[in-house]
């Protein structure tokens, strides 16, 4: 089983297909699957955004792995 993580993108490194991302605790660089934009939610999974979400979805998701 797979889990895809929240995180914000930070900025982007478009000529790569990239993005810097904060996840808690870290900021890293992942693969922009979706053409995701500064400042959006997504989740990333194994090192590629796979999905845009909202801010309170992306607080409820962290929540629930910090919280059990």
């Amino acid at each position: 089983m797979c889990l895809a993580i929240p995180g914000k993108v930070l900025e982007l490194r478009e000529k790569e297909r990239k993005a810097l991302i904060e996840q808690p605790g870290s900021k890293r660089i992942v693969f922009n699957a979706i053409d995701a934009k500064p400042g959006e939610y997504v989740l990333v999974q194994q090192g590629f955004i796979v999905e845009r979400i909202s801010e309170k979805e992306a607080r409820q998701a962290l929540e629930v792995l910090e919280n059990g």
